[in-house]
């Protein structure tokens, strides 16, 4: 299978938060008392730091989250876990302190979940795995898809949504990026002029604004874990929630497809089977509207990742814009 690929080579935004056990002994204090027997950093992942804790009895393993990236994230994530627990497989939140005393960033005590990252089961390059991990996927976004929002918009630690301004709406927002230094100095300058042509086209196939659902915004394969479950892989963790807000099941759609090109086409077809096992009808321009929400995505990451400091990722980024751009000229010119 070609690499890269589902961001298998991407460096990290952030250096991981290096901690002993001793210390880690005082993080956990607060919640459980029992000894650590192991501290076990998890990799995966570009930004917060997580880690595996075992204990000297037959205590069940909690995860360590770290909060890097954003410090607001853990209210957010906390109240999505609570939200959907009882509707899609995510982690509980045993314990938490934002306070920073204890270190220098915001973390939670959280449910180890027990599961195989679907990235490395794709990669293997089974096509009755990958089928059967696709069609979970997509039976779990139909859930987030019916769960309905009055508006778009970002959330606060509360989960109530704060309408965008006009800046951060769709098609302002992907030309503001354009003008980026870090963007212009990745993309070609025949690629930055496509884009901007297909941005100020592509207002009638955007989502209605006024039909809002839950969106992960960072809905693929390196955030979820599966398990074979009665035989087949199913989606048994849905992990990493600190990008979403009210918008488009479209934008989890095009972060879900977003390789699909390198893949093997069971993948693709498989994840829409799930999608619309039981729900609702995809609008005609669905794959159009999914791969806008996607180029937004993706301009944002090498805002974020120029080249001179995280290569790797930056070059990937770059050829899956030039792919979507190729794809959107084609079908926006008809």
């Amino acid at each position: 299978m070609p690499l890269p690929i589902l961001k298998s080579q991407w460096e990290r935004y952030k250096s991981h938060t290096h901690i002993e056990i001793e210390h880690a002994q005082k993080l956990i204090d607060p919640y459980i008392s029992h000894k650590i027997q192991s501290l076990t950093l998890l990799s995966d992942g570009c930004a917060n730091t997580n880690y595996k804790i075992t204990f000297q009895n037959d205590t069940p393993p909690l995860v360590l989250r770290i909060y890097i990236r954003e410090k607001s994230a853990l209210s957010r994530e906390k109240a999505l876990h609570q939200l959907l627990k009882n509707s899609l497989p995510v982690p509980l939140f045993f314990y938490n302190d934002a306070s920073c005393t204890l270190m220098n960033h915001p973390y939670a005590l959280m449910e180890w979940k027990e599961g195989e990252l679907m990235r490395n089961v794709i990669l293997k390059g089974d096509e009755k795995d990958i089928g059967e991990c696709a069609f979970s996927a997509g039976k779990f976004l139909n859930v987030l898809r019916n769960i309905k929002l009055n508006q778009n918009g970002f959330f606060d630690g509360n989960l109530k949504i704060r309408p965008f301004n006009e800046e951060e709406e769709f098609i302002p927002f992907g030309l503001g990026l354009l003008k980026q230094k870090t963007v212009k100095e990745s993309l070609s300058p025949s690629v930055l002029v496509d884009l901007e042509r297909i941005f100020y086209a592509s207002g009638p196939i955007l989502p209605n604004p006024t039909k809002a659902n839950l969106t992960h915004a960072d809905f693929d394969p390196a955030n979820m874990l599966v398990s074979k479950i009665d035989g087949k892989w199913q989606v048994s963790a849905i992990l990493d929630w600190e990008f979403a807000f009210a918008g488009s099941y479209l934008m989890d759609m095009g972060l879900m497809l977003r390789y699909a090109h390198k893949l093997p086409k069971t993948y693709g077809d498989s994840f829409l089977n799930g999608l619309k096992e039981s729900g609702e009808d995809l609008p005609k321009t669905w794959k159009e509207a999914a791969k806008l929400m996607d180029l937004l995505c993706l301009l944002q990451l090498l805002y974020y990742n120029p080249f001179s400091e995280r290569p790797l990722m930056n070059r990937d980024v770059v050829e899956l814009i030039v792919n979507t751009q190729i794809f959107l000229k084609n079908t926006l010119a008809r």
